[in-house]
């Protein structure tokens, strides 16, 4: 509740308010014990103009639960050669992601994560950067390599 009201007055989550103090080292241990959620890559991008309201609600809703499966594949984007691994700290900031991603491509997904720390991700997957709150007002990138 502490954090909840410290966020409405800062506008800032716990994780923001401590990657802005730009300190790495602080950030670093904190990411040892705070979750992130990872996107999974959407398995359809779907063109809303082909579609009726109903038709793209229940392809959403299929793909949702496909999503919840086992199989995992993070949405790792490629930016001017660099695999790129966006990660949020809440939802929202997830959202707005999601938001910004389906304006971007003129596309329409569904959109799952995981909720891991950052260390089991980074140790399975081969990424160049982890952009933290990517499409959001305070983002941060963080160099793996």
């Amino acid at each position: 509740m502490f954090s909840s009201l410290i966020e409405k007055i800062t506008g800032k989550d716990d994780l923001e308010r401590i990657a802005c103090k730009e300190d790495p080292q602080r950030l670093n241990k904190y990411l040892k014990t705070r979750h992130l959620l990872f996107p999974k890559k959407p398995r359809r991008f779907l063109d809303a103009d082909n579609f009726t309201q109903d038709e793209l609600r229940e392809l959403i809703d299929q793909e949702s639960k496909e999503l919840e499966g086992n199989q995992i594949e993070l949405w790792i984007l490629e930016v001017d050669g660099k695999k790129r691994l966006p990660a949020f700290s809440s939802e929202k900031k997830a959202q707005a992601f999601a938001a910004e991603m389906s304006q971007e491509l003129n596309k329409v997904f569904s959109l799952g994560y995981l909720e891991v720390l950052l260390s089991e991700i980074t140790k399975h997957t081969e990424i160049d950067f982890i952009d933290l709150n990517l499409f959001n007002k305070n983002s941060w990138e963080i160099g793996t390599r």
